[in-house]
Formats: structure tokens, C-alpha cells, sequence
């Protein structure tokens, strides 16, 4: 997992809340001093019956963060098919992204 307390603490409760298939570090942005001041992370979900935009609305009415955060999250199914198109930005995050829990796909 990265070093930083706060990707992690974040990564640890979307585990608790929707139990993924991966987390995978997209970016995070220090700033001058070296604090980190944002970050992105890519959620890959079991196909369900629950809709994207619902567990991603539910997702951030549970987790606080001091830092401000983002999350993209892909059904499993989505991912599977974009994930290896070149140039798609599933494609870019499964290649330049740091897999922070669970395994490359």
C-alpha cells in the first residue's frame, strides 16, 4: 500500500463499504513542502445490482477526509473491457497506476 496515512485510511474504509476487487492509485499532488494536498483512486467493483453512481454517492457520504479526494469507480465487467484498449483511460490507469489493494487485473 502507498506510504501515506490518509490514501490508505481512504482505501481501508472503501474496503469496509464495497469489498473490490482493487484500488488503484491514479495520482496524488504535494505541494511545495511535500504535504500531500489531493488524490485520485480508482475503485474496480464486483458486477452487481447496485449502480455506479449510487455506491460512488454512497461511498462519499461515508468517508471523511481532511484531504479532498476523488473516486472513478468501474464495474468489474467495464473494466475488463476497456482495460486493454490502448489509449482508453482504463488503459492508462491499469498501466501507470500504483495497484494499492488487490492485484492487477
Amino acid at each position: 500500500m502507498s506510504d501515506n496515512q490518509s490514501i490508505n485510511r481512504i482505501a481501508e474504509e472503501v474496503r469496509r463499504l464495497c469489498e473490490p476487487q482493487s484500488i488503484i492509485l491514479v495520482s496524488n499532488k504535494v505541494n511545495t513542502d511535500g504535504e500531500l494536498v489531493s488524490f485520485k483512486l480508482v475503485v474496480i467493483v464486483p458486477d452487481g445490482d447496485e449502480s455506479v453512481a449510487d455506491l460512488e454517492c454512497r461511498l462519499y457520504m461515508q468517508i471523511d477526509s481532511e484531504i479532498p479526494y476523488d473516486l472513478v469507480l468501474y464495474k468489474q465487467s467495464e473494466w475488463d473491457a476497456f482495460k486493454d484498449d490502448v489509449g482508453s483511460f482504463a488503459w492508462k490507469i491499469n498501466n501507470t497506476g500504483a495497484y494499492i489493494y488487490g492485484e492487477k487485473l
